[in-house]
């Protein structure tokens, strides 16, 4: 949906659609959050090994929430490593990828911190502070972009 105060901005709900091509993930549900500053992305079955000099991260996910039925295996290069401090206090060291988003119509590479938190809700929570000053975000609204992307390869 075009936010009508400025038609450059995509207005979008606190849950939305997203897609992930160079991770072959045409479709996952996002949690739109506004309180944190780094996207996080559940993950399972993840190594690391070294291309060249390049360190690069395989790993599977999990798109469709609550289920395990459908696996995605994907490869990438790691950007860095950071800290993360889980709600239930926990704290660990996270690898982060870069990566091109799908939302809508928009496009945008982001970072993607990488957890292996399976039990979470939501496999993908967006970071609204990652893509601030491109969208809008609705916290009494879901799906504003729509229920299903229309052009994921």
């Amino acid at each position: 949906m075009e936010n009508k105060k400025n038609p450059l901005k995509l207005d979008i709900g606190w849950c939305e659609w997203v897609s992930f091509p160079a991770l072959k993930i045409p479709a996952i549900e996002a949690r739109v959050v506004t309180d944190t500053p780094h996207s996080v992305l559940s993950i399972f079955n993840y190594s690391t090994f070294k291309e060249g000099e390049n360190l690069m991260i395989s790993f599977g996910t999990h798109p469709v929430q609550e289920s395990q039925d459908i696996e995605v295996y994907s490869v990438l290069p790691v950007k860095t490593r950071r800290m993360v401090n889980f709600v239930d206090g926990s704290k660990d060291w996270c690898y982060v990828i870069e990566t091109e988003m799908r939302i809508g119509s928009m496009k945008k590479n982001i970072d993607l911190t990488l957890v292996d938190r399976e039990e979470n809700r939501f496999r993908l929570q967006l970071a609204a502070k990652t893509i601030k000053n491109l969208v809008r975000v609705n916290p009494q609204k879901q799906y504003l972009t729509g229920q299903i992307l229309s052009d994921t390869p």
